[in-house]
């Protein structure tokens, strides 16, 4: 049986790229307003990425668990 993953996936492709768009856009100058916005805006980004991962992980923690695929008639 195959489980499909797409929505899981799709938020977590979200948060990567959001993440990665921080990362990207940190502030190289030394002027501590932009600093300080920029660390403010990640803070409360960090707040929506923690919110999804953890909608992601009870998405996955309740999905149907694989059935144990060892061998019922086992030789003696």
């Amino acid at each position: 049986m195959e489980t499909n993953y797409t929505e899981q996936i799709k938020a977590l492709e979200v948060v990567y790229s959001e993440i990665i768009e921080a990362i990207i856009n940190k502030p190289e100058t030394n002027d501590y307003e932009m600093s300080r916005i920029y660390f403010e805006n990640v803070a409360a980004r960090m707040n929506k990425w923690a919110a999804l991962v953890n909608r992601v992980k009870a998405d996955l923690e309740n999905l149907v668990p694989a059935k144990d695929l060892t061998a019922e008639n086992r030789p003696a």
